[in-house]
């Protein structure tokens, strides 16, 4: 099994001369069989093993036995090694996750920590072809794509693992006739953990139905790692093609993003999506797809992801970005004149001049010039409302929802525009038009001058 490990170690160039590579050590037989062979692999080529274990804190003795034996087993053998505890129990309490959850964030947090102290290169998890056909089946049940169906990566980031070519029953033996001990973990026997429930109902009959399945499907994981090694180039031409970044989010166009294959559709979804917060946690394929058949919907369409996501069927773009809350501004805000105006966090402010005659109208998008004496029940900063119009050239009244969609205004920022307003007349869109009727004209004798500042928060 040693030749084959350290074959399959060069073969994706997980450790190199000079490495520093931790090594994730729970004293079980696979984390005791890959600090072994680490160390004899670093032997021959100048890397330095370091061994970390991680108390979790739930067994009581057993996890002290456990802590005992690694360190012991290191001491032994001049590995160095580091011992970390956490409470992992009171972890899931606090951030709403399960005891198996909370466990795998401990270890990684605690492997990255120690790996940014040691400047290790490389971090070593001992996963092997049982897991990763655990967590192919996982990720099945769950509806996964091509990136969930590969399984786990031989090399990530800066975790290897090297055990990946090799199978439980393999690796036992080679610890027993290299004359090795290790200890056993009580809750692997614990159905109520899902890998442990996947492992003993599932891939357990499966080996004995057709014995060698999980090293089968460790083998379809790498051809599929392949292939998906290719759609990720795909993807990234795809991506430079159709995306770019919006507020808040990433906005993709629909006339590029309709003429590419399915497959690629969803491959470039998942990868905006990871980009935004949350990425594609708890993101199964259905949801996926729902997002690529958005284009066949009606403008402002929405769905709602977890993670605290959203995709949303805009004017010739589908919108990702994080959920938004909708917004019901109540009320208004009457200006003072002169004086400043505070609404919905910008800041206006607005003064009454007398104009001069032939004065020339400058032409700025956040000062506007109104002829004042045209105002009938007084100006207001607000939100749209029913019956919202604006007047056009020849006087005659464009509902501003109108407007608005002519103007291909995404449904969702109708809500959040701020309109000065006289009554159900809009004065002013800001940011946008102002109606025709409160033009300055040369019979205009007073001038109502308003000055968007800034927000309120600068």
């Amino acid at each position: 099994m040693k030749n084959k490990v350290f074959a399959y170690m060069e073969k994706w160039d997980m450790l190199r001369d000079g490495d520093t590579v931790l090594c994730g050590f729970s004293g079980g037989a696979d984390s005791t069989a890959l600090l072994l062979l680490l160390q004899e692999y670093g032997e021959a080529r100048d890397v330095c093993v370091h061994a970390v274990h991680v108390n979790h804190g739930i067994r009581g003795a057993e996890a002290d036995r456990d802590e005992t034996f690694c360190r012991e087993f290191c001491q032994a053998r001049r590995i160095p090694f580091t011992a970390v505890r956490v409470d992992v129990p009171g972890e899931a309490r606090r951030n709403g996750v399960g005891v198996e959850e909370a466990g795998r964030n401990a270890r990684r947090r605690v492997l990255g920590a120690m790996a940014e102290e040691l400047s290790a290169s490389r971090i070593a998890l001992a996963h092997h072809q049982s897991d990763q056909a655990e967590t192919m089946l996982f990720r099945l049940m769950r509806g996964a794509g091509l990136r969930g169906l590969r399984g786990m990566a031989p090399v990530s980031g800066r975790c290897i693992r090297p055990l990946l070519c090799a199978d439980r029953p393999e690796i036992e033996a080679w610890l027993s006739a290299q004359g090795a001990a290790w200890v056993e973990d009580s809750t692997n026997r614990e159905t109520r953990y899902t890998r442990n429930w996947i492992r003993s109902r599932i891939l357990l009959p499966m080996e004995e139905f057709r014995p060698g399945s999980a090293s089968r499907m460790a083998g379809a994981a790498e051809r599929l790692l392949e292939l998906e090694d290719y759609m990720e180039q795909e993807t990234r031409r795809a991506r430079e093609s159709c995306a770019r970044p919006a507020k808040d989010g990433i906005a993709v166009r629909l006339d590029r993003f309709c003429g590419l294959h399915p497959a690629l559709q969803k491959n470039l979804i998942q990868s905006c999506l990871s980009g935004l917060p949350g990425g594609l946690r708890d993101v199964e394929a259905v949801h996926v797809e729902r997002i690529c058949a958005l284009p066949r919907g009606k403008r402002g369409s929405r769905i709602r992801l977890p993670g605290g996501n959203e995709a949303v069927l805009g004017y010739g773009e589908l919108l990702l970005r994080p959920e938004r809350e909708e917004k019901k501004e109540a009320g208004q805000a009457a200006p003072e004149l002169p004086g400043e105006c505070a609404f919905l966090g910008e800041r206006f402010f607005f003064s009454v001049e007398e104009r001069e005659k032939n004065e020339e109208i400058p032409v700025n998008r956040y000062t506007k010039w109104f002829d004042y004496d045209k105002i009938i029940q007084g100006i207001v900063l607000r939100t749209r409302r029913p019956g919202d119009y604006l007047s056009n050239a020849r006087g005659a009244h464009k509902k501003l929802k109108d407007y608005l969609i002519d103007c291909k205004v995404p449904r969702e920022e109708r809500d959040r525009l701020i309109l000065l307003a006289d009554g159900s007349h809009v004065i002013w869109v800001v940011g946008m038009r102002i109606s025709e009727e409160y033009k300055v004209t040369e019979r205009t004798r007073r001038v109502l001058k308003v000055q968007k500042r800034g927000s309120t928060e600068e």
